[in-house]
């Protein structure tokens, strides 16, 4: 339960630090230390609880080299994808114009001929 943010029963101030507090798991009344000496609530009987910091993780706080780190972007991916596939494309177009014009380009044939040249 959280301890800081509530009031206390005894003094009706705010707790400001879970370490000045303690709390009744069954009731959820919360008390500062110095207002209230015993050991037990006051409202249900049953004993506080003080506030118990968490236990650090060491993995959780580990500094991991930018190298390590996961990716958070698809970009470098998508962009070799993507040239990949151009690349595809392209030699596709290659293959099919060659097989289109029995090897002879057309683009250098009509060039020639309009040259006055025939070269095929």
């Amino acid at each position: 339960m959280q301890i800081a943010g509530n009031s206390c029963k005894i003094c009706d101030r705010g707790i400001i630090l879970s370490s000045e507090g303690k709390f009744c798991p069954r009731c959820g009344t919360c008390v500062h230390l110095a207002c209230e000496p015993r050991d037990k609530c006051v409202v249900c009987g049953q004993p506080y609880q003080n506030f118990e910091p968490r236990k650090p993780d060491p993995l959780s706080e580990a500094v991991v080299p930018p190298a390590l780190r996961p990716t958070k972007s698809g970009g470098p991916t998508l962009a070799i994808l993507v040239g990949g596939v151009l690349l595809l494309l392209g030699v596709l177009f290659v293959v099919y114009a060659f097989a289109n014009t029995h090897g002879k380009l057309l683009v250098f044939a009509n060039w020639n001929r309009r040259q006055g040249r025939n070269m095929f």
